[in-house]
């Protein structure tokens, strides 16, 4: 392997591993690696969210986060309202039991954090961001050619 076959294959290691270690750190919570992705990005939000703005954000298909949010609708750590003014629009609001929990689910996630960043420079840092941001806008790129060729379904 070479190249981007490479960032390919560490890349799915990397995601594997994290995963596994937030639904181990999480699972006391009673909480998935997915809702607690999304858990984590509300609580780090200062406003109110629409639930097609977590799609867009955390570049997660709309079912994944349907699904998410309706687990943690169900446990009480979100509530969604319909916009008063466009009815198709959904607003993701934090609960208070999510409020509550939220330093030990941001603790969970700088842990596996810190496991990631052990070794590695501030620059080495710096450029292994500037190097996905690259990969990921290239796959965004290609996603929007794609539905804008194939139109409106």
């Amino acid at each position: 392997m070479s190249g981007i076959r490479d960032i390919w294959f560490y890349a799915n290691n990397i995601i594997k591993a994290a995963r596994q270690m937030v639904n181990e750190e999480l699972r006391p919570l009673k909480l998935s690696s997915a809702e607690g992705n999304v858990l984590l990005h509300l609580l780090a939000c200062e406003h109110v969210l629409r639930q097609e703005d977590l799609v867009e954000e955390l570049e997660i298909s709309k079912p994944a986060v349907s699904r998410a949010l309706f687990s943690l609708e169900k446990k009480g750590f979100v509530r969604r309202e319909k916009d008063p003014l466009d009815k198709r629009v959904s607003r993701v609001f934090l609960t208070e039991k999510a409020a509550e929990i939220g330093p030990q689910v941001e603790q969970v996630y700088e842990k596996v954090f810190s496991l990631a960043a052990r070794g590695v420079s501030a620059d080495e840092l710096q450029n292994f961001v500037a190097l996905f941001r690259r990969v990921s806008a290239s796959f965004s790129r290609a996603g929007q050619q794609k539905k804008q060729k194939e139109g409106p379904k």
